[in-house]
């Protein structure tokens, strides 16, 4: 069979997708993104004894699979379908697998075009995958990450590919559980070097994206023991500002402030509140508020565990606690009553099904919330306000007494087990039977 043919086929395999559309049944939608992506290594193949007009029309062909996409995205397939996105991730990934020597050696354009849009689609996903112990974790898999990163290291005019690249690596360091995988493939090092060059390295609005993945690196105590190893507290001290329409101060000056609280020895957090200004604590406590008040936990890009897990680390300071619960500045403002309140109602909805819901954030914020209260427990101040909320007395009680005791996977060290922070709690407010 002569190259022409085998293109001609490909062709008409793919004609047979303009059909769809937005009117067409959820199972034909998601059976036709499953097939043509099963078919789309093919595609990419036969671009490379396709002659010029076949490659034209190859070309023109990618806005079938864009168009396909854009209407699963539509529909809200992916964040309500949880296999199917998984399934589509792992395709997308797998692609982006057979083709990893485009990140090492100049290919056609023909390809880094489908590379480029393959990496793009596998990006606007990643946030709704349920990633789970093991991915991520083959040979291939560690392989095409070192390439990416490899890419971006080496590319010194920061192409497409590296803009492709780097946009994937962020969304993928969001996800705390593949922290180690990435640090296994030694992003570490590299982000250090990105952040120190990201003025003249990156484009406009990818110049923060390096601090932005060190901060998700340094969620996982892996990646703090890393980046301390690193020096990486003594690179963001000399993070300087130069304003421009892509680069928000306020929003990395909050995302230094996480990292530099997160970095931080426990210990030295309890001994010293100067490095921690009132106005970014608010910030936080507003972050935690906005976030946990949305119906998907988000504020402006955070998960409300993220300003979360920093809040409770400051906390253990004493004057950084008291000094925001006594004054603070968020809208509304916030009573410790509506503090509690607040972040009850949260454990309420999420707590009872702890052991039946494998999403990995939720759970971890109830970890969160239990060591909130627990600090707040030790306070003689604050006891009276916990004691009268009834419904966290019952939740508090209820954990004391699950026989089925919650480890979460990824818990930074400094924080209490659920079972133990609620019988500090107890203990501290004299109600243990």
């Amino acid at each position: 069979m002569d190259s022409s043919i085998d293109c001609q086929v490909v062709l008409t395999k793919i004609n047979e997708f303009y059909r769809i559309t937005t009117s067409d049944s959820d199972e034909i939608i998601k059976a036709s993104l499953q097939d043509i992506l099963q078919l789309w290594p093919e595609v990419i193949q036969a671009g490379k004894t396709a002659t010029d007009d076949e490659l034209f029309t190859l070309n023109v062909s990618r806005a079938v699979l864009t168009q396909i996409f854009a209407i699963a995205l539509s529909k809200d397939f992916f964040s309500k379908d949880h296999s199917l996105v998984r399934e589509i991730f792992f395709t997308l990934f797998n692609i982006l697998i057979d083709y990893m020597n485009i990140f090492k050696e100049k290919l056609s354009t023909y390809i880094d075009s489908n590379i480029r849009l393959i990496l793009k689609m596998a990006t606007s996903i990643t946030s709704l995958v349920r990633f789970q112990d093991g991915d991520l974790s083959k040979s291939s898999d560690q392989q095409l990450l070192i390439a990416m990163r490899e890419h971006i290291d080496n590319d010194n005019e920061y192409d497409s590919l590296s803009d492709g690249c780097l946009s994937l690596i962020w969304n993928l360091s969001d996800r705390t559980i593949l922290v180690p995988i990435l640090l296994k493939a030694e992003y570490g090092k590299s982000v250090i070097e990105w952040i120190e060059i990201r003025q003249t390295k990156f484009r406009e609005d990818k110049i923060d994206a390096p601090i932005h993945i060190l901060h998700n690196l340094v969620r996982h105590d892996d990646g703090i023991k890393q980046f301390n190893d690193l020096n990486a507290l003594e690179v963001i001290e000399h993070i300087k500002f130069e304003p421009s329409t892509s680069d928000d101060e306020i929003d990395i000056t909050l995302h230094l402030g996480i990292i530099r609280a997160l970095l931080t020895d426990l210990d030295l957090i309890k001994q010293d509140s100067t490095k921690y200004s009132h106005k970014l604590v608010n910030m936080l406590l507003q972050f935690s508020i906005s976030a946990i008040k949305n119906e998907r936990y988000r504020h402006d890009g955070f998960h409300v565990s993220e300003p979360l897990t920093v809040l409770v680390k400051l906390f253990h300071n004493d004057q950084i606690l008291h000094d925001i619960l006594i004054k603070n500045e968020t809208k509304p403002p916030s009573t410790l009553q509506s503090i509690i309140e607040l972040f009850t109602s949260y454990l309420s909805k999420f707590y009872p099904k702890i052991h039946l819901d494998n999403d990995i954030l939720d759970n971890y914020t109830c970890v969160l919330i239990f060591n909130l209260f627990w600090i707040l427990s030790k306070y003689e101040q604050y006891r009276q306000a916990i004691r009268d909320c009834e419904s966290l007395m019952e939740l508090v009680k209820t954990a004391a007494n699950d026989q089925q005791s919650f480890v979460d996977t990824f818990m930074p060290h400094t924080l209490k087990s659920i079972q133990d922070a609620v019988n500090e709690i107890l203990r501290n407010l004299n109600s243990i039977s």
